[in-house]
């Protein structure tokens, strides 16, 4: 069974329909997302909260794929490279 389940990210309401039983891992899932926004804002507070939102999505996507294939190395070198060049550019 689906509901309408409200969530917070950066601030700003979304409702998403989840299965009942995801209903606790969605809530997790927000929570983690907005801890890690909140890292790269206090990390690199120049950054509009759009780019603040792209990098911590990419920061946890990157972390998932490491989890998922360890000798994936180059990736986490190249979201450190397109930081650095986001960094750069501001």
């Amino acid at each position: 069974m689906a509901v309408e389940q409200k969530v917070v990210i950066a601030g700003r309401e979304y409702w998403l329909r989840c299965a009942v039983k995801e209903q606790a891992e969605l809530q997790e899932a927000a929570r983690l997302l907005n801890g890690k926004i909140a890292q790269v804002r206090q990390g690199a507070g120049h950054l509009s909260m759009e780019q603040s939102i792209v990098l911590a999505a990419l920061s946890l996507g990157q972390q998932l794929v490491v989890q998922q294939s360890p000798q994936l190395d180059e990736c986490q070198q190249r979201l450190t490279q397109l930081i650095r060049l986001i960094d750069t550019q501001n």
